[in-house]
């Protein structure tokens, strides 16, 4: 123990004038009393107990000094040191993307941090602490909290969000929160590289909590089926991302019956990719393919795909390269090649594919636009970047090099970039711009390519009971009117597990984890679809690293725990006990 003003220390001049004025009191004189009716019983009692007839009659007295002296201590501001969190404000980000389920040891990265959080909440020295957890939009569960019950009750109540961390998006929120004062930030992702960090401002110090190393990984990167006349043809991609050969089994079952369509062994070279196709498969409303394999990341092992019930043709102009021809032929969809002029007499359920612009607004036919014959291209060099949206839920647009693209039009929305530029846009209506032409990209090269058409395809084609594929927790305004009974849509696993309401008018927001699901309202029932983002298919080896003013002096420092408050509580219980010994003995008059 520790005192903060020994300056105090003078104060000890009031408990010794107390006690000299004891000993200088006036003293009474005994006298003896005639009668011995119970002189025999007073000295027993006496002779049995003489320190505590001394303390009976003296008690006043050590109360009193016993009080002054926690008076003279309590200025003297006494305190316990403690080891603590540096920093005057601690900040935690908690990492709730899928790749945390990655698995050591039997034990997941998430659990693995959600423990060490519950230890370093012991430490928090009472500082006030802001907990984060990641995603799209950032969360504040908790906002310059001191309970340790309340932070460690947070604590247990974390999950698994399967959604991208989108950590720089996190990261410029959480310095949005800083007071100028020094501040720790502990990140418990699974894998952060130090250049990610912003460290512009000298008050932060980065604590960052990886995951482990040497992790394994087999993924099935791609799943995608479509439906024929002839039955379901179905095209998957699995990735290894090991040093060495993995092998396993692949599976294709339909759901929700579960009843199983294909199931083979397979073998994946190391750090390569496998590609399986399937044709002629039974019809089914929807697939699942699941890969049983031994890896320590096992949500990437299952992907769901939902089947068009109602399908369009598609038509494709005769001016576009025949990549997009091919592209389309090689995920089973029959296409039409037509000339321009005759798009104009083609059906209100057909889809065009076409760079002529004017059909835009002549067609009532939903419209893939690839480039435009009324603009001319401007170059650009840069990676493509996109939003969240569900035409890329199978689609990964990286590593994809595009030298020029077309202007872009002005009140569309738009789901990817190029270098800042518009690249990808969407109509009011649904249909879909791509602004630039074949020959401008190496796109055709790339998997996604047909991937992306054929998810751009049944985004456009006519299917009243399917409402799309969503990334997890993904917020989109859908035109869902609800039975006039209900008022509301209930959303349902695949299992019949009830997840959530949605009211009618209120934005529509998909459940967080992966699979299919129905929402149903009354006798109305649709199906839609979350898939995990390409992002979280992919783990890295995890690191745990400091940087900042306090990692250099350690992640604790010591801390002074003030015991002014407890003397003061035991001064007024010595005063309520001094007064009660006033009252028996009849001197409070």
């Amino acid at each position: 123990m520790g005192f903060g003003q020994i300056a105090f220390l003078w104060t000890m001049i009031i408990p010794i004038t107390v006690l000299l004025y004891y000993f200088f009191r006036k003293k009474y004189k005994e006298k003896s009393i005639s009668s011995t009716m119970f002189w025999e019983t007073v000295m027993q009692e006496t002779k049995v107990s003489p320190y505590l007839q001394y303390l009976q009659r003296n008690a006043l007295f050590y109360l009193q000094m016993l009080a002054l002296i926690l008076l003279m201590l309590a200025l003297m501001q006494p305190f316990l040191k403690s080891k603590a969190i540096a920093g005057e404000h601690i900040i935690w980000v908690m990492d709730t993307s899928a790749t945390m389920l990655a698995t050591v040891n039997g034990e997941t990265v998430f659990d693995k941090h959600k423990k060490e959080m519950m230890n370093l909440s012991e430490q928090l020295g009472r500082k006030p602490l802001t907990l984060i957890i990641t995603g799209e939009e950032p969360t504040i569960l908790l906002r310059n909290e001191t309970n340790v019950s309340v932070i460690q009750s947070t604590i247990s109540k974390l999950q698994v969000q399967y959604e991208q961390e989108h950590l720089p998006k996190v990261l410029d929120f959480t310095q949005s929160l800083l007071k100028g004062t020094e501040t720790s930030i502990y990140l418990f992702t699974d894998h952060l590289e130090r250049s990610e960090l912003p460290l512009e401002n000298d008050h932060i110090t980065w604590f960052v909590k990886g995951g482990a190393e040497n992790l394994k990984n087999v993924s099935i990167l791609r799943f995608a089926a479509t439906s024929s006349e002839k039955g379901i043809s179905a095209l998957a991609q699995l990735s290894n991302e090991t040093t060495i050969e993995q092998r396993g089994s692949f599976e294709i079952r339909s759901v929700p019956s579960g009843e199983m369509i294909i199931k083979e062994t397979v073998v994946i070279p190391s750090k390569d990719t496998l590609s399986l196709s399937f044709k002629n498969l039974e019809n089914a409303g929807a697939l699942t393919a699941s890969l049983e394999i031994e890896d320590d990341y096992a949500i990437d092992n299952e992907s769901t795909v939902l089947l068009q019930q109602e399908t369009s043709q598609t038509y494709v102009d005769a001016n576009l390269h025949h990549l997009v021809s091919a592209a389309f032929q090689s995920m089973d969809i029959p296409v039409s090649t037509v000339p321009t002029e005759q798009l104009k007499d083609l059906s209100n359920e057909a889809i065009i594919v076409t760079n002529q612009t004017s059909q835009l607004v002549s067609s009532k036919s939903p419209v893939l636009l690839i480039g435009r014959n009324d603009e001319n291209a401007k170059e650009v060099n840069g990676m493509i970047t996109t939003t969240r949206d569900d035409v890329f839920a199978y689609a990964d647009m990286k590593d994809i090099f595009v030298s020029s693209v077309y202007p872009p039009f002005q009140d569309y929305e738009t789901i990817a970039y190029v270098e800042g530029k518009p690249f990808i846009q969407r109509s009011g209506r649904g249909d879909l711009i791509i602004l630039s032409d074949i020959q401008m990209t190496d796109w055709p090269l790339h998997p996604s390519f047909p991937l992306f058409l054929w998810s751009a395809r049944e985004q456009m084609s006519i299917n009243s009971n399917i409402i799309g594929t969503f990334s997890p927790n993904q917020r989109k305004s859908l035109s869902l009117v609800s039975d006039e009974t209900k008022g509301e849509w209930e959303v349902f696993s695949v299992s019949g597990e009830y997840i959530t309401t949605i009211q009618n008018g209120s934005q529509f927001v998909a459940p967080s984890r992966p699979g299919l699901y129905d929402i149903k309202s009354g006798q109305i029932e649709k199906q839609f679809a979350v898939a995990l983002e390409q992002q979280e298919k992919h783990i890295k080896n995890g690191t745990s690293f400091a940087i900042g003013t306090a990692s250099q002096q350690g992640a604790q420092e010591t801390v002074k725990n003030s015991l002014v408050s407890w003397f003061l509580l035991l001064i007024i219980l010595l005063l309520l006990i001094e007064w009660e010994v006033q009252r028996r003995r009849g001197i409070t008059n």
